[in-house]
C-alpha cells in the first residue's frame, strides 16, 4: 500500500473522526487549509476554534482569535510559537465548547514550509473522558477527605467535650458528606447527559431560606466567612428543580468563600423583567488569565482538588435548568457571579 492509498483509506473510513482525534493544517495566521485530509475553502476565514465551536469563538462575530479570552489560549500560543521557532511542540489544552461541553486534548504542532510559506500540521489527541475521570475522582476525594478529617477530629474530642454539642456538629458534617456525594453523582449524570431535573413550582425566596439554613453556617464553620443576604424578592414563583438550583447556589457561595481573602460574602436576589437573578459577591478580583478560564473544567487558582465548581454551575445552571450563568470581576468592584432564571408563568 502506498502512502497515498493509506491516506485515502484513513480518510474514506473516517478513522480519525471515529477515534475522536483530529488533525489540521494551518497557515501562519492559524487559518485552516485542511481538516484531516479534506481541503477547506480558504476564501472563508476559519480557524481551529471555529471548527471546534469553541465558546469564545462563537460568542463573537469575528470568530476564533478575536475574543478577549483568546489572548490566553494555550492552543493558539503554542502553534504560533511552533511556527515562529520552526520546531515541533506539544501542550495540553482544555476548552469549553458550544452548549457548555468540555473538551480536553493533548496537542502537537509540527511546522513545515511549502512554496516559501509556513504551515503547521496540528494533531489533537482527545483526552476529555480521562480528564473528566481524574477531575471527578480528585475533587470527590478531596471534599470527602476534608469532611472525614473534621469528623475524626470531633470524635477524638468527644470524651472531653459536651456530647450534645458534638452530636449537633456531627450531624451537620454527616449531612454535608451526603450532599457532596449527591452533588458528584449529579455532576457525573449531567456530564453524560443523564441528569433528569424534577421540576415543580415554588417561591424564589425559598432558595434564600436554603442559604440562611445551610450555607451561612457552613461558611462560618469552614471558611470563617460571614454571609450577608440582600433581597428584594416578594412572592415570585419559579418552576424548576429546587435541589439543583440550591446546588448551583452552593457552588457559587463555596467559590466566593474560598477566594475571599478578607471581608464578607454577599448573596443577592432580585427580579429583573421576567427573570429572577441570584448573585454572590466577594471583594477579590480575578486576573485576566483566571477570567479567561473560569468555566473551563479543571482550571483553578486554588490548590489541587478544585476546578469543577464553576464548570458545574454553568453546565447544570444553563443546560439543565434553562438559566444563564455569568460573572463580573473588576478592580474597585470585586467579583460577582450571577445565576439568572426565568420566572414561572402565572
Amino acid at each position: 500500500m502506498t502512502k497515498e492509498e493509506l491516506f485515502k483509506f484513513i480518510n474514506d473510513n473516517h478513522i480519525f473522526e471515529e477515534s475522536g482525534n483530529l488533525f489540521f493544517v494551518v497557515d501562519e495566521g492559524l487559518q485552516l487549509h485542511y481538516v484531516a485530509f479534506n481541503p477547506v475553502d480558504t476564501s472563508v476565514k476559519l480557524c481551529i476554534g471555529d471548527f471546534l465551536k469553541c465558546s469564545n469563538a462563537i460568542s463573537t462575530m469575528e470568530g476564533c482569535g478575536c475574543h478577549q479570552n483568546c489572548k490566553k489560549c494555550k492552543l493558539r500560543d503554542m502553534v504560533e510559537e511552533s511556527m515562529r521557532e520552526m520546531k515541533k511542540m506539544e501542550t495540553d489544552v482544555s476548552m469549553l465548547l458550544k452548549n457548555n461541553q468540555d473538551y480536553c486534548a493533548h496537542v502537537f504542532s509540527t511546522p513545515f514550509i511549502d512554496n516559501g510559506k509556513k504551515f503547521s500540521l496540528v494533531l489533537l489527541l482527545d483526552r476529555t473522558s480521562r480528564q473528566r475521570e481524574l477531575m471527578l475522582e480528585r475533587v470527590f476525594c478531596h471534599d470527602l477527605l476534608n469532611l472525614s478529617g473534621a469528623l475524626n477530629g470531633l470524635l477524638d474530642t468527644m470524651d472531653n467535650s459536651d456530647t450534645d454539642e458534638i452530636r449537633i456538629v456531627l450531624k451537620s458534617i454527616s449531612s454535608q458528606m451526603m450532599e457532596e456525594i449527591k452533588a458528584q453523582r449529579d455532576l457525573i449524570y449531567a456530564i453524560n447527559g443523564l441528569l433528569k431535573p424534577n421540576k415543580a413550582v415554588f417561591k424564589a425566596s425559598e432558595v434564600l431560606d436554603f442559604v440562611k439554613g445551610s450555607l451561612c453556617q457552613i461558611a462560618s464553620d469552614m471558611y470563617n466567612v460571614n454571609i450577608i443576604i440582600e433581597s428584594t424578592l416578594t412572592d415570585e414563583d419559579l418552576e424548576s428543580d429546587k435541589v439543583l438550583i440550591n446546588r448551583v447556589i452552593h457552588n457559587m457561595v463555596k467559590n466566593a468563600c474560598e477566594d475571599n481573602a478578607a471581608g464578607d460574602v454577599i448573596v443577592r436576589a432580585k427580579v429583573e423583567d421576567n427573570a429572577i437573578i441570584y448573585s454572590v459577591h466577594n471583594d477579590a478580583v480575578m486576573s485576566l488569565d483566571t477570567k479567561s478560564k473560569v468555566f473551563i473544567q479543571g482550571n483553578t487558582t486554588k490548590k489541587q482538588g478544585h476546578g469543577l465548581g464553576t464548570y458545574s454551575m454553568k453546565l447544570i445552571g444553563e443546560n439543565y435548568l434553562g438559566g444563564k450563568v455569568y460573572f463580573k470581576s473588576e478592580k474597585n468592584f470585586g467579583t460577582e457571579f450571577y445565576f439568572e432564571l426565568p420566572k414561572a408563568n402565572p
